[in-house]
């Protein structure tokens, strides 16, 4: 939290969330009163809406009582999440602003020629980290990344340069047809993710090469491998991500 607790917990009590939103991998609680609490999962945060009576467990670190015999939790087991508490008129200044955010993938404004623009400003890097930097686009995560560029036939330390425009046109392709389909579906939960409600995402069954080091790639029967890349967890089809 970027306050301590009891100032934490005054400037919350009695206020109402009156929306509920989303920018890169940022929730965004708008609450009355002009504040606006902003809270990252990070690898293993959860919100999850309780009824009154449901004990918190051992990894939950902060108790919201609602109305309507409602509580939410945020439990974290490696403590990586956080909540921060900003007034309306500073979020763009002190969060979005200094971080550079590229397009919302499943928005209009993430644009093909926009995309390839973004990418030729880093033609030194490795097209992973780059696509983990947020910079020209957001909200892709180290799964993802593995599997649009599975997708894409592109290995995850290719240099951005040596790109050409076919291949940045099939990773934006790929980018919004991954992210679309596991909205779809509840997400991710190779790990420890769930939903608000405690639900389990249902996208782990279609992964292609996250978490399959050493299996048979599905299209080409080439061997799945994982590396270090960026201090990063990568894998990827040596026979052909080229």
């Amino acid at each position: 939290m970027n306050l301590d607790s009891g100032a934490f917990v005054e400037c919350l009590a009695g206020r109402r969330v009156l929306s509920v939103g989303r920018r890169s991998k940022l929730l965004l609680l708008r609450l009355s009163g002009g504040d606006v609490l902003v809270v990252h999962l990070k690898m293993t945060g959860k919100l999850l809406l309780v009824n009154s009576d449901c004990e918190p467990g051992k990894h939950t670190h902060i108790i919201f009582r609602l109305s309507g015999n409602n509580v939410l939790f945020f439990d974290d087991v490696r403590k990586f999440g956080y909540l921060h508490l900003f007034r309306t008129d500073d979020l763009e200044r002190l969060v979005f602003g200094p971080a550079k955010y590229g397009p919302e993938p499943l928005s209009p404004d993430f644009k093909l020629n926009l995309f390839s623009d973004c990418l030729r400003k880093f033609r030194r890097s490795a097209i992973k980290p780059l696509l983990l930097s947020q910079k020209c686009v957001v909200g892709v995560g180290n799964i993802y990344a593995d599997e649009t560029l599975w997708r894409s036939g592109i290995r995850p330390d290719r240099l951005i340069g040596t790109l050409e425009a076919n291949e940045i046109r099939l990773l934006h392709e790929s980018i919004r047809k991954i992210l679309r389909q596991s909205v779809r579906i509840g997400g991710t939960s190779v790990d420890s993710y769930r939903d608000a409600f405690g639900h389990r995402g249902d996208y782990e069954r279609k992964l292609e090469v996250y978490g399959r080091n050493g299996q048979l790639c599905s299209r080409c029967d080439g061997l799945i491998r994982k590396i270090r890349l960026s201090g990063r967890g990568t894998h990827f089809c040596p026979k052909c991500q080229k």
